[in-house]
């Protein structure tokens, strides 16, 4: 009986009326897509100017090891100051809007990553202290460009087979400042570690969270730094995810506007032209890969014309815009032999755990002895790795891309390393290293990605700051090392470089500020039975 009483009071409309729903909260306006971006793009390049700012004001004789290790130590400091900051801000807007909060969030890794090559940076800086030199003087590789930026100052050609962005931007440099070659490439050695970082880290924005980008950059873009030659190594890291993020765009080619795949094919391959100007030894050793990949994630059956037309835009903005390196690398390929057999080519050829160049000085035995039938722990870790990436997420588009890309790095590593006794040449095959080891890293990462997707992770806040303190940590240990491996020792190592720029007589006749005793050039120098104190 109450509930067909409640009914008919109901349909006859007796029944009291609801109370209205409260109004929805006003929420915060979301900032727009365009200008988030700006702010992490201008973050990232900011921390990285700051650190090497602050480093300015560091004055100690960079021979004296005492001042080495208090110049580092100024340096750390001014890292942990500014990360600690960095922090702080996050920590302080914990309460603010969800939109504002994700911003910030997202500045604070750009600026960890930014601030990381930028402590290596004022690590050169200091190493460098007194010197108009870049580091090695004019020997070796600093002394071709310079001579090369000095032709083209003069009106002379340079060899069309070698990258010519950089030799063009060192001549505008120095055509602009005023300034000499070596001193063009000094800076630019100083410029190219600090940004390093950022363009890493955006790079892996197009692919992946902040976070991870982060983490990718740290983890497996970190150790292929290289301040010697710092655009040779900055191209792999950034080539790989932009390979990445244009496969999972063919991927979905389907799914894609046709002004989209122009859009996207375009943008992309004159984004690699760019790429391959400025060193182009990354895309010989990536083709096989990545034509494997395009085959695979090509949708044959769903938009292959679509996917087609996307890839032959993307190759034809690439020639269009590296068409003259492209054609002197085209006419020199059969003339251009590499005949430098350094250390790594007589190291058994599947050892890729450590990428130190051609400058490894007193290390012991290389590779170090490994404790498992030869194998070292962090080689097993990384073969960890490669297995779990491929069991959580085979399938994806990244993890596919980079296993291809190393796998096609191996295959060319071997055919070239199996040619060396017969033609006497090495064509440059122990640079298949950094590739490897860093699509191997790179897998490593995404496997950890997987793997904790599977579970229920907390968010927000303290989560952004927990990755921020680990992140810092890291940055500072790897950033502080690597810069003490480049101050001026007479060891033979990477420190050479810069012992070299500080004990060389400068282009104008005199001695660097703290090179005493300095020698006409690097042959007389290092042609010296004992060093030289600075």
């Amino acid at each position: 009986m109450t509930g067909s009483r409640a009914a008919e009071r109901n349909d006859q409309g007796w029944a009291p009326t609801p109370a209205p729903a409260p109004p929805p909260a006003r929420s915060r306006p979301r900032p727009a897509p365009a200008l988030a971006a700006a702010a992490e793009i201008a973050t990232a390049f900011g921390a990285a100017a700051l650190a090497v700012q602050l480093s300015r004001s560091i004055v100690v004789d960079p021979l004296d090891r005492i001042g080495q290790v208090s110049g580092l130590a100024a340096l750390d400091l001014r890292f942990v100051l500014v990360g600690l900051a960095v922090v702080a801000v996050c920590a302080a807007v914990a309460r603010a809007g969800e939109g504002a909060r994700a911003v910030v969030h997202r500045c604070a890794f750009a600026a960890v990553a930014g601030l990381a090559t930028g402590l290596v940076a004022g690590g050169i800086l200091l190493a460098l202290r007194g010197t108009d030199w870049p580091l090695f003087a004019n020997w070796g590789d600093s002394g071709q460009l310079i001579r090369w930026t000095d032709d083209i100052l003069a009106g002379r050609g340079v060899p069309a087979d070698y990258p010519p962005a950089v030799l063009h931007l060192l001549a505008l440099s120095a055509d602009l400042t005023g300034a000499s070659a070596a001193e063009a490439l000094r800076a630019a050695q100083v410029v190219g570690t600090a940004v390093f970082g950022p363009l890493a880290y955006l790079a892996w924005r197009l692919v992946l969270p902040a976070g991870w980008a982060l983490v990718v950059t740290l983890v497996a873009g970190f150790p292929l730094l290289e301040p010697y030659k710092p655009y040779t190594t900055v191209v792999l890291v950034v080539l790989v995810p932009v390979t990445i993020a244009f496969l999972s765009s063919l991927r979905r080619a389907a799914d894609l506007s046709w002004g989209r795949i122009a859009l996207v094919g375009l943008g992309t391959g004159a984004a690699l032209g760019v790429l391959f100007l400025v060193y182009s030894g990354w895309f010989l050793w990536s083709a096989p890969g990545a034509v494997v990949a395009v085959g695979v994630l090509l949708p044959w059956r769903a938009a292959a014309l679509r996917g087609l037309a996307m890839v032959g835009l993307a190759l034809a903005a690439l020639v269009v815009v590296a068409l003259p390196h492209l054609v002197g690398l085209l006419s020199a390929a059969g003339s251009v032999q590499d005949r430098y057999f350094y250390f790594d080519t007589f190291v058994e050829p599947a050892y890729i755990a450590m990428w130190r160049n051609d400058l490894a000085g007193d290390v012991g035995p290389w590779p170090p002895p490994g404790e498992l039938a030869g194998v070292g722990v962090f080689t097993l870790l990384l073969v960890l790795g490669l297995g779990a990436a491929i069991a959580l997420g085979g399938r994806r588009t990244a993890v596919l891309t980079a296993a291809l890309l190393m796998a096609g790095a191996w295959v060319l590593r071997f055919f070239f390393a199996a040619q060396m006794y017969e033609t006497q040449t090495v064509q440059l095959y122990p640079r298949t290293s950094a590739e490897i080891l860093f699509c191997l890293l790179v897998l490593s990462v995404l496997a950890v990605r997987y793997a904790l997707q599977r579970v229920t992770l907390p968010s927000g806040t303290p989560v952004t700051l927990g990755v921020l303190a680990a992140a810092l940590l890291l940055a500072l240990s790897m950033g502080s090392s690597l810069a003490d491996r480049y101050l001026p020792r007479d060891d033979g190592s990477t420190a050479l470089l810069a012992y070299v720029a500080q004990l060389v007589r400068q282009p104008d006749g005199t001695c660097p500020d703290y090179g005493t005793g300095c020698a006409a050039t690097p042959a007389e120098l290092l042609a010296r039975d004992e060093p030289v104190d600075g």
